[in-house]
């Protein structure tokens, strides 16, 4: 089940308001109807705490998407960061589940439409795969 949630400006960095079940297009209209410009005014003003985004989530897979726009609505861009939840192996090869967070600094509306469309249909080979060649572009590995 895909749910969302929104972190405002203001917020602590682990605070959210949940707000429920959703799908690629209802997410998608989230993300167009967010009132980006203000939030990010409110953030430049403030300078302190998380961006203002949006985190689409897959509580059963233990993935997040979460999304945060950059600049104003002629040169918008995206930050995003996958977030999900692997088994390592540890010591005496015994297997823990570790936090695996990967950050992509810089895409557009249209990578951002991809990796929601691979999220919500749980192609998360093919998703963190995209997020990986991202992120790398970017010049984070």
């Amino acid at each position: 089940m895909l749910t969302y949630a929104i972190q405002r400006v203001g917020y602590d960095y682990k605070q959210t308001d949940p707000q429920g079940e959703t799908n690629l297009i209802a997410f998608m209209a989230a993300i167009d109807a967010f009132p980006w410009t203000e939030q990010l005014a409110l953030w430049d003003e403030q300078q302190d705490g998380p961006l203002p985004t949006l985190v689409l989530q897959n509580e059963p897979d233990q993935r997040e998407l979460w999304i945060s726009a950059l600049g104003d609505e002629r040169n918008r861009s995206y930050q995003l960061q996958s977030v999900s939840i692997q088994m390592r192996k540890g010591f005496f090869g015994k297997a823990k589940p570790e936090q695996d967070a990967a950050v992509v600094d810089e895409c557009s509306r249209a990578e951002v439409d991809r990796l929601c469309e691979l999220f919500c249909d749980g192609q998360y080979e093919v998703f963190d795969r995209e997020v990986a060649r991202l992120a790398a572009r970017d010049g984070r590995d």
